[in-house]
């Protein structure tokens, strides 16, 4: 993630959790946690990968019986944020291309909303990749920028306060053929995939 986006995060941690930014995650965090709700198991070990304030794990938790959350976060006032009140969660301050878990640890990782803020996609994914239990599973949500007209996206971002990432990353997204190749490089393959309104929900599983 980039330094511009971390710090962009530093300085919104404060009210990040108010009503005003988090009216647009009441429905995203709705949606995920309905289309993932057959994939959260009693004991399931669970990962969110820029986690913010932890708002979605902390909604995740009552899901099932014994969760074992964990949450990872370049920004450490959004992790300063989220330890106000951290439950069970397991918090730390990391990077996605370095996740500070073994191998083979996790039943489910959780990218919400977050995978375009990275710069290297391909790493992100074979980290998780690497700390993924065989035959367990990755989620990605994300606005479907890849399927949207460039001129869209900049109206888009020149209208809107909270729209966080910068329009040059426009030419990261990756489209599904290269997103299959990323995720065939790590060792996962889209088992699941489906879009609404402008976004997409992508779910991986380790072979």
């Amino acid at each position: 993630m980039e330094r511009s986006t971390v710090h962009k995060f530093n300085k919104i941690a404060k009210i990040y959790n108010t009503p005003i930014f988090q009216l647009y995650y009441l429905w995203v965090h709705k949606v995920c946690i309905n289309f993932l709700k057959d994939y959260i198991k009693n004991d399931s070990k669970i990962l969110d990968v820029a986690c913010g304030t932890g708002i979605f794990l902390k909604k995740i938790s009552g899901e099932k019986n014994n969760l074992q959350l964990s949450g990872i976060d370049n920004s450490e006032k959004m992790l300063s944020v989220a330890n106000q009140h951290p439950g069970l969660i397991n918090f730390k301050v990391a990077s996605a291309e370095k996740i500070p878990f073994e191998d083979n640890s996790f039943d489910l990782i959780t990218i919400i909303d977050a995978f375009y803020y990275f710069q290297d996609k391909e790493a992100v994914l074979k980290e998780c990749s690497r700390v993924l239990k065989p035959n367990q599973y990755l989620f990605l949500f994300y606005m479907g920028a890849d399927i949207l007209p460039k001129f869209v996206m900049k109206e888009i971002q020149t209208s809107s306060l909270l729209f966080a990432y910068n329009l040059e990353e426009y030419s990261t997204f990756p489209k599904m053929k290269d997103l299959k190749k990323m995720a065939h490089d790590a060792n996962l393959k889209i088992v699941v995939k489906k879009r609404e309104m402008l976004h997409r929900f992508i779910l991986l599983k380790k072979q």
